[in-house]
């Protein structure tokens, strides 16, 4: 329903009344959010970031809502000013269904309802102004200053010729600005510096270019920051002394946008960046010696926000990076050497196997065999010792490490090399002792 009204408001904002231009186009949300992105505004990863970026959207959402209800308004006003009542006091209530607030709304709303269907709207707009302007300086007689003025205000824009209602006004004025900055001294006597601020805000929107409110301003704004950085730091200490290093980092950071130039905030802060940069450091080289470098990594990137000296952090990064490059080319030409030995090894089975094959052919072609071929003892080459040997070797550093398993596989090989290997016929049988619980 709420889309429904905004609809038909833009609708009415945009119509002409009276030789009025055209509104201009509304920004959405969306596009906000756009333009945003086109000035930079990049990726938000921090909390606070977020935060302050939601705010800023809400609002630009209610500036343009303003905008829109004001142009509203306006329409609302020159159909009351030309005495279409009805149809006034129909847009200042859809105005309200959207922002009850909108007190101007509620003014032409309470004036258009007590002047429609006026059998003489002049003579009865010309009463009820002056009702209205005999109240407005009833309230100003008993002292009610603030609502004196908001009375005689809307007797001037309901009434904008009537010369009583603006000299009134400005009267008005000058004791409401002083009404506001008495208010101001009042709540800075009692050291409530944000409600002297208001005030005097207050009476600064009066008389904009008043020195004495500024000055007032200037001085309240500088004790409020250091009241507020003055709390900041205590909170801050009081997280570094529970040892939370972060919430003091936090704490510390928003007291140096208060007081930028706080020299002991400035120092703290340093160092309890210092400290958190150390914390990842130290746990980054701790994982790094137990070749965990990507959890390193991990830590050193968590660093680099609290860092003065990013190029260190980013050496370590590269190094660890290198050394996982190494590893994993070292893993790969072991698997591949590995790959190559269990070839050479099936190749040389497979030949040894068609060798003997062959043999038997042929003694079984030439008769010499009466019945079934007897095998033949292998003939151990050269080569195929030496390497028997070389895997003995290596069965014996496996076996030094008590990898039996390791050791078995080496001296397994050994001895289909060369089955005449003695050693690694012994050194198996002594690891088949100590799996089965032998000695």
């Amino acid at each position: 329903m709420k889309n429904n009204f905004l609809s038909l408001l833009l609708l009415a904002a945009a119509a002409p009344v009276f030789g009025q231009a055209p509104a201009r186009t509304v920004h959405t949300e969306e596009s906000l959010f756009l333009n945003m992105q086109k000035i930079g505004l990049g990726a938000l990863d921090d909390a606070e970031e977020k935060k302050k970026f939601l705010d800023t959207v809400k609002l630009e959402k209610q500036k343009i809502q303003y905008k829109m209800l004001q142009g509203v308004y306006d329409n609302a006003y020159e159909l009351y000013r030309s005495g279409d009542y009805e149809s006034a006091r129909d847009m200042a209530a859809r105005i309200l269904a959207i922002d009850p607030n909108f007190q101007d709304a509620a003014m032409i709303l309470e004036a258009s309802d007590q002047l429609r269907g006026s059998a003489r709207p002049a003579l009865s707009e010309r009463v009820m102004i002056e009702d209205r302007f005999k109240a407005a300086l009833s309230l100003y007689q008993e002292g009610r200053i603030v609502e004196a003025h908001r009375a005689m205000e809307e007797v001037s824009k309901l009434a904008p010729n009537n010369i009583k209602a603006r000299y009134w006004l400005g009267r008005m004025k000058d004791n409401l600005k002083d009404y506001y900055v008495a208010k101001g001294e009042e709540a800075y006597a009692r050291r409530d510096l944000k409600g002297a601020l208001d005030n005097y805000y207050n009476a600064l929107l009066i008389r904009p270019r008043d020195n004495a409110i500024i000055e007032r301003i200037a001085r309240s704004e500088e004790e409020l920051r250091r009241e507020r950085a003055t709390d900041g730091l205590k909170t801050a200490l009081e997280a570094y002394a529970r040892g939370d290093l972060k919430g003091a980092h936090d704490g510390l950071r928003r007291v140096l946008e208060i007081q930028p130039g706080d020299a002991k905030a400035g120092k703290l802060f340093s160092d309890v960046r210092g400290e958190i940069e150390q914390g990842f450091l130290e746990r980054g080289k701790q994982l790094y010696g137990r070749r965990k470098y990507t959890e390193a990594i991990g830590e050193w990137d968590k660093a680099k926000p609290y860092s003065e000296n990013p190029k260190y952090l980013a050496q370590l990064v590269s190094r660890a990076k290198q050394q996982m490059k190494l590893e994993e080319d070292a893993r790969k030409r072991r698997a591949e050497e590995a790959a190559r030995r269990a070839r050479e090894e099936e190749e040389r089975r497979a030949k040894e196997e068609e060798e003997r094959r062959k043999a038997e052919e042929e003694a079984r072609r030439k008769g010499l065999a009466s019945g079934p071929v007897e095998k033949k003892p292998q003939v151990v080459t050269e080569e195929n010792r030496v390497s028997a040997q070389r895997h003995y070797m290596e069965g014996i550093k496996h076996f030094q490490s008590a990898n039996y398993e390791k050791a078995r596989d080496e001296w397994t090989i050994a001895r289909q090399l060369d089955p005449g290997n003695a050693d690694a016929e012994a050194g198996l049988k002594r690891i088949e002792q100590l799996l089965s619980g032998g000695r």
